[in-house]
């Protein structure tokens, strides 16, 4: 008689199948943690990862008493459960460069994240009772492409993930063993969840749910064993909680407030969603299920439907005895972990973006319902009685040899392989970009259709790769690169970092790194989105900023033939061909409104900031900060919560925000609000000093110029007086005219004194003095007319003996005067 595979001597004698579970499970992790040091220098740092290891800091200083001042800002809400010891990780090891640091912190991301798989396969083993099964579904978890990507460098979402399945974990051990002690480390395991994620609050009320079933089913002298249960868990989450908050050690109500802020996150972003862009609060209805969907290892993804449809039929079937056994009430409650999260996402329509990796925790529970379907598959469909009862009708040699069950079971075993090896082959080809991974359910064969379609590397990290590029194609030159992070350089080696320069602005810089966002508008034709960035770099309305001193493509980061990343080398002449056009044009056809230490000029619907002696921008630099505010002719028109200060503030910092910058020459464009403008006052700060101020009244720019084509055309006849300014009088209105006009020539204030013909025509106040003032600034009244300045004074009604007029600085006198009868 031939002998099961399972009799056979080699099988037994085979250590790793005698061996526990937990040790096959560990060997497997072992092999991931190896592989896992073997690459991990291959990715970047994601953006968020600053941000984390600040918070942390702050979060520190606060719970040690270094810092009296609570954390402040929206990271006040997060928990440092993973971050924390990070932290304690680097200060223990004393690592200083940013290199290590952070090639630290993405192994303990990694470890912990195989740490999560190893939970998964545990929990798999405990709930189907196969080492085959929990084995698959933990390579399930952490072959997901993007998790494992993300598992490097995401220390805010992948640990919750973890958490997560941690926590079912303790879950299913704490309703199996059914002890006090049990469900204390249960309570334990939800806060940590809590803690680091607000969705981690689905698991209390869960738990709870089946401890009340417990309850009504128990009889009297098991209720209070299971209250007892009950208490100790929501004691153990709740403290959990308090502790690994320090913002709630002062006011524990405080979490209420986190709840509701992280429900409605201030961030808001546009983002690409199946070729159409939205804002990330306005994001459809099916933008999380169709992320998952098209981003999860599809074998996975049918186990996964699988179980949950076996799951479900199970509890429709037979309602009362799902609500009896334990197991059925446990699967049940992981389809409410992957089911109710989206559901309260897509009904209170949260802020979601980044495809799903805020809800990268659906994929624990998933890949536990992934394995129910492949046991489900693995029986033929049918539960263990069922199973049984069809076998006794068999023959008796097919049942002796176990055929059918081995063909079977090597049927959804082969299947589940299969899905995992293309799976890690489709890895090792993105490598190491698998956070750009999608599946056969969108078009990835035709180039450039997934940048006109979906957001891909929304964290640029193949920013690293183009900057590898530049390094090896320019092995000995300094390289001025824009746009630089400091997380873009961190993973570099010192040498590599030391070659590149940080431009600070764009147009000083001879290469480009270019993210999705912009590769996507000025490499697909036609573009499908606004490159929202154009904002900040539009030279003109006739000229492509982009397209001109972007136009040589050296290199591109793809994925799946798709574009993700790229470097453009600026064209030097092209660019300054395009530059001295759009000068020559706005200083031809603008309107000039002030000259300071920038000329500004109002075209196209902008001002534009022109200096032909503006030195490189540099960091460093104290005086780069232009103050702009818009009065508005009706106050109507602001924003509510400027109204209060009269003005729009539309400050900014010539650093970021010059458009163009060659030869010794800069310009920038600042847009200007669509409402009508009374009044425009700017200038430049030097340690909170304006070094220079222009303030433009259009209403009395209107009235010069109307004078002064009065003047070209003889209305006015000769000029009353001449001095250092001619002076017309005409219609009860002097006008003051000088040609040509420097800027320091208005600079000084103007003073107009009116003697009546009858002194009891002066105000009471002004009668002491015998002549009413009426000094003013040449920004309130004047205007310049190409290198004219002009400027128009009404005088007062009543008929006027004489008047006095000049310019003076005070303290030193006047610069010049003008005296003369008003009748001539």
């Amino acid at each position: 008689m031939t002998q099961p595979l399972s009799q056979l001597p080699l099988s037994r004698l085979s250590p790793f199948r005698r061996a526990p579970f937990w040790a096959q499970a560990l060997a497997l992790c072992a092999l991931f943690a190896i592989a896992g040091v073997a690459i991990m220098d291959d990715y970047g740092v994601a953006g968020d990862e600053p941000f984390q290891r600040s918070a942390a800091f702050i979060v520190a200083k606060y719970a040690l008493g270094i810092s009296e001042e609570p954390p402040i800002g929206h990271d006040r809400y997060y928990g440092v459960a993973f971050e924390m010891p990070l932290l304690v990780a680097e200060r223990a090891l004393g690592l200083q460069d940013s290199r290590h640091i952070y090639l630290m912190r993405h192994l303990l991301s990694h470890l912990l994240f195989i740490a999560g798989g190893f939970a998964c396969g545990m929990l798999a083993y405990r709930m189907i009772g196969s080492r085959w099964v929990a084995l698959l579904a933990m390579l399930m978890f952490l072959l997901h492409p993007r998790l494992y990507a993300h598992s490097f460098f995401n220390s805010k979402d992948v640990p919750f993930a973890v958490m997560l399945v941690i926590a079912l974990y303790l879950t299913h051990r704490a309703f199996r063993r059914d002890s006090v002690g049990a469900f204390l480390l249960c309570g334990v395991g939800a806060g940590l969840a809590i803690s680091l994620r607000p969705f981690g609050l689905m698991l209390p009320p869960m738990i709870l749910a089946i401890l009340a079933l417990d309850l009504w089913q128990a009889g009297r002298g098991e209720r209070k064993r299971i209250l007892l249960a009950g208490a100790a868990f929501l004691a153990a989450a709740l403290a959990t909680v308090y502790i690994i908050y320090p913002y709630y050690w002062e006011n524990p109500l405080r979490f209420v407030e986190s709840i509701r802020a992280l429900a409605q996150h201030p961030t808001v972003k546009e983002m690409l969603f199946m070729g159409v862009t939205y804002r990330s609060d306005a994001a459809p209805w099916n933008y999380i299920p169709v992320w998952f969907a098209i981003t999860a290892p599809p074998v996975a993804l049918l186990l996964g439907a699988l179980g949950c449809a076996a799951v479900c039929w199970q509890a429709v079937a037979r309602p009362l005895a799902a609500l009896r056994d334990g197991e059925t009430r446990f699967r049940v409650m992981l389809i409410g972990c992957v089911v109710l999260p989206v559901a309260v996402a897509i009904i209170l329509q949260s802020n979601v973006y980044d495809g799903w990796r805020q809800m990268y925790f659906l994929w624990g529970p998933f890949c536990l319902l992934a394995a129910v379907g492949l046991r489900h598959l693995a029986s033929g469909g049918a539960s263990e009685e069922a199973a049984r009862g069809v076998a006794a009708q068999l023959p008796g040699w097919v049942r002796a040899s176990g055929r059918l069950h081995m063909a079977q079971r090597g049927l959804a075993y082969g299947v589940a392989g299969f899905g995992l090896i293309t799976t890690l082959t489709a890895m090792a080809a993105l490598h190491p970009h698998q956070q750009v991974y999608f599946n056969a359910l969108v078009d990835t064969k035709t180039p450039d259709a997934l940048s006109i379609r979906y957001d891909t590397d929304y964290w640029r990290m193949a920013y690293r790769q183009s900057l590898e590029y530049l390094l090896a194609r320019y092995p000995d030159d300094e390289l001025r690169v824009w746009p630089i992070m400091e997380r873009t350089l961190i993973h570099l080696p010192q040498e590599d970092r030391d070659r590149i320069i940080d431009s600070v602005n764009r147009h000083a810089a001879d290469f480009y790194l270019a993210d999705l966002f912009l590769m996507r508008e000025y490499l697909l034709d036609p573009p499908l989105t606004k490159n929202t960035r154009a904002k900040k770099i539009y030279i003109h309305p006739r000229i492509d900023a982009l397209s001109v001193p972007e136009q040589r493509l050296i290199h591109t980061v793809r994925a799946y033939g798709s574009a993700i990343a790229g470097v453009f080398a600026k064209d030097a002449a092209a660019y300054r061909a395009a530059y001295h056009d759009a000068y020559a044009d706005i200083a031809a056809n603008g309107e000039p409104l002030a000259r300071a230490d920038f000329e500004i000029y109002a075209y196209d619907g902008a001002l534009y900031y022109i200096s032909a002696d503006c030195p490189p921008p540099a960091p460093s630099r104290a005086d780069s900060r232009i103050f702009l505010h818009i009065f508005p002719a009706d106050l109507a028109d602001l924003p509510a919560n400027r109204r209060e200060h009269g003005f729009e503030n539309r400050d900014f910092w010539l650093e970021t925000h010059t458009t163009a910058f060659i030869d010794g020459k800069c310009m920038h464009r600042q847009p200007l609000p669509g409402y009508p403008i009374a009044r425009i006052r700017t200038g430049q700060f030097v340690s909170g000093n304006a070094v220079w101020s222009a303030d433009i009244n259009l209403s009395a720019r209107a009235a010069a110029h109307a004078a002064h084509a009065r003047i070209l055309a003889g209305d006015y006849g000769p000029p009353i007086a001449q001095s250092h300014f001619d002076l017309y009088l005409s219609d009860n209105a002097l006008t003051y005219l000088k040609s040509p006009c420097a800027p320091t020539d208005t600079n000084a204030r103007f003073f107009l004194h009116i003697t009546p013909a009858n002194p009891a025509d002066l105000p009471a106040a002004a009668r002491e003095l015998g002549f009413a003032n009426l000094d003013f600034q040449f920004a309130d009244h004047g205007a310049y007319a190409s290198d004219i300045c002009v400027a128009t004074r009404d005088l007062p009604p009543y008929s006027i003996d004489r008047i006095r007029t000049g310019q003076f600085v005070s303290g030193e006198g006047r610069v010049w005067i003008a005296e003369f009868p008003a009748a001539q």
